[in-house]
């Protein structure tokens, strides 16, 4: 029996939620570790480009299993995989093994998100994508809210193996909630796409909406990298430790939640403008904690952060969702995770270096200046997003007028 299309999406959530919050909670675990056994932030910036590197490498096959297979198996397999790896980090010790293994969960992950994204226009109708990417969204906000927060006060009180254990249990969770939603996960696929691991490149070069988008997020997560590595020094620069380190990730989380249910009201018509301005307030929030004259304001600067982007990710997805085919849609959202998750990993060899120069503080305003150049790249792509339908055939036509 198929799964109700609203039932289907709330159980995705849920699972994302889940998943998420073991693997926020395992991120933390591992930064505290490694933080603890090396007291370097080449190290912790060594383990974030491991991870993140990993999975854009292999995004071009990782999408490709996602128009090519039954995406729910996909989906499952993927989770199954990053238990088993997230669960052999609970025996390792030693900072390389430890980043190897957070690699390989990378690695393992990397199939899940553009399967699960390419799905959502299949499993509910056209008018109904905005309210199931912010479903979507909101789990996956609750998990990056929780997470950290698990992650820093686990680490704290019973040790970072025991986090890790937690972490293996959420994606086996996560597994089995997406084996119990039977439905339609793909729709019609056209031939001359199944077999090009390189379309999903092609489809994002060819189209100025995808482009630039994937150019604003180059941009922005290459200058934000370094604040992944400056949040557990900037905790301890307020005489926080690994549970105040949680909560400046739980903030961000926090925020996002509240910014994903604005993505569910924004609704087409202010698609665009939420991504500009989405953006430009992102980057008011790390201005905000560069100038914080104590921890309770930083905190603050992270929500409205956590805010903006809430509502981007919900936009987003569905402004990629409408301008591409399902038959090559897990393959785009692959190709353009890979490009801008690739400009985010580069930010991590010279991270802690970068941290040297700038201080901790100048990482937030390095963030904050990339957030106003991908804003000005977006202008032109949303301009043209809204003067963009792509059919299920990947023809480009101008929309009936309103």
């Amino acid at each position: 029996m198929t799964t109700a299309p609203t039932i289907a999406i709330r159980r995705l959530a849920v699972s994302r939620a889940i998943a998420v919050t073991g693997y926020e909670a395992g991120w933390i675990a591992l930064m505290v570790a490694i933080y603890a056994r090396t007291h370097s932030t080449v190290w912790m910036s060594a383990a974030l480009f491991a991870a993140i590197a990993s999975s854009s490498l292999v995004a071009p096959v990782a999408g490709a299993l996602g128009d090519r297979y039954d995406r729910r198996r996909v989906m499952i397999v993927s989770e199954l995989a990053a238990a088993a790896f997230a669960a052999a980090m609970v025996i390792a010790h030693a900072p390389w093994l430890l980043v190897a293994l957070a690699a390989l969960v990378g690695l393992a992950e990397a199939p899940f998100m553009p399967a699960s994204s390419a799905a959502v226009p299949n499993l509910v109708a056209d008018d109904r994508l905005e309210w199931a990417n912010s479903t979507l969204a909101v789990g996956r906000n609750v998990g990056q809210l929780l997470g950290p927060l698990v992650g820093g006060v686990a680490a704290a009180a019973v040790g970072s193996a025991a986090v890790f254990g937690i972490s293996a249990a959420g994606f086996l969770i996560s597994g089995a909630l997406v084996a119990s939603v039977s439905g339609r996960f793909s729709g019609k696929r056209a031939e001359h796409h199944d077999r090009q691991l390189r379309a999903g490149f092609v489809f994002v070069w060819n189209s100025p909406v995808l482009r630039g988008m994937t150019v604003a997020w180059m941009v922005l997560l290459f200058l934000l990298g370094p604040v992944l590595v400056a949040e557990l020094p900037l905790a301890h620069e307020f005489g926080q430790g690994a549970a105040g380190y949680g909560m400046i990730a739980a903030c961000w989380g926090g925020g996002a939640i509240a910014g994903s249910f604005l993505g569910r009201v924004t609704g087409r018509r202010w698609e665009s403008r939420t991504m500009i301005w989405g953006c430009l307030l992102i980057g008011a929030g790390f201005a905000v904690v560069s100038g914080a004259p104590v921890f309770v304001v930083a905190m603050a600067g992270m929500i409205l952060a956590g805010v903006a982007e809430g509502a981007v990710s919900v936009a987003e997805q569905t402004i990629i969702q409408r301008c591409t085919p399902d038959s090559v849609r897990s393959r785009v959202n692959s190709a353009g995770e890979a490009a801008a998750m690739g400009a985010f990993s580069l930010s991590f060899p010279a991270a802690g270096f970068v941290i040297n120069l700038l201080g901790v503080r100048g990482a937030y305003l390095m963030a904050a200046l990339g957030c106003v150049l991908a804003a000005a790249i977006l202008v032109p792509a949303m301009r043209a997003a809204r003067a963009t339908v792509v059919t299920d055939q990947g023809l480009v036509e101008e929309p009936v007028a309103a």
